[in-house]
């Protein structure tokens, strides 16, 4: 199995213009519950498919995978515990911003069990992608519009530094319980380089 996932589930919907359609392609593509209906309108074929069907009806498939409606996990958690256990590493999750506050809170929680099960993870909407980073180097490339705000999603992300971006940074700690790194911008072309050394680093680029 591709080490590639694709996963859509049944919050805000998308337009095809958001989608990664080269990760998707070589990607296992999950149907999520209502998500597989997402797809489906995006014309794009599920290899899996799950969920409880609580909340929509169950596709006319014979390879369903039908969970109870009474569980721990969200139909998302289903998607990435079985991708997880299928070998999956690099995760492309549409479908999951906006909605509710309680749901979009659980989804990107999920964005943290994928990193500590040592995959990667974007979140893709009209408006905003969501990524949790572990510790190391990494480019944010240059996309027109759209701010670029870090948050701790651990307790610290510590010895931060940030280049190539209008507020730029050297060895700083942030915590969750302050928000100091909201609304900058990548200026550089080549993208901003981003460091820390450990925690959890929440990114998010919402379009203005």
């Amino acid at each position: 199995m591709s080490e590639k996932c694709t996963i859509f589930v049944g919050g805000e919907p998308v337009s095809a213009a958001v989608l990664d359609l080269e990760h998707i392609v070589s990607s296992v593509v999950y149907g999520a519950d209502k998500g597989y209906y997402l797809a489906k309108d995006l014309g794009i074929e599920c290899d899996v498919v799950l969920g409880d069907y609580d909340s929509s009806p169950k596709p006319e498939r014979d390879d369903v995978l039908v969970f109870p409606t009474q569980k721990d996990d969200t139909d998302l958690m289903l998607a990435i515990k079985h991708a997880l256990d299928a070998g999956s590493k690099d995760f492309q999750i549409y479908g999951a911003l906006g909605g509710s506050a309680d749901h979009l809170i659980g989804n990107i929680q999920s964005l943290s069990f994928i990193v500590k099960h040592g995959g990667k993870a974007l979140m893709t909407g009209e408006r905003d992608t969501i990524s949790l980073l572990p510790p190391g180097r990494y480019t944010v490339p240059f996309m027109q519009g759209y701010s670029l705000s870090l948050f701790s999603y651990s307790e610290k992300v510590t010895h931060l530094s940030i280049t190539g971006a209008e507020y730029e940074a050297s060895d700083i700690t942030l915590d969750n319980g302050f928000p100091l790194a909201v609304s900058n911008h990548v200026s550089s072309s080549s993208g901003a380089k981003i460091s820390f050394e450990s925690g959890e680093l929440l990114v998010i680029r919402s379009k203005r």
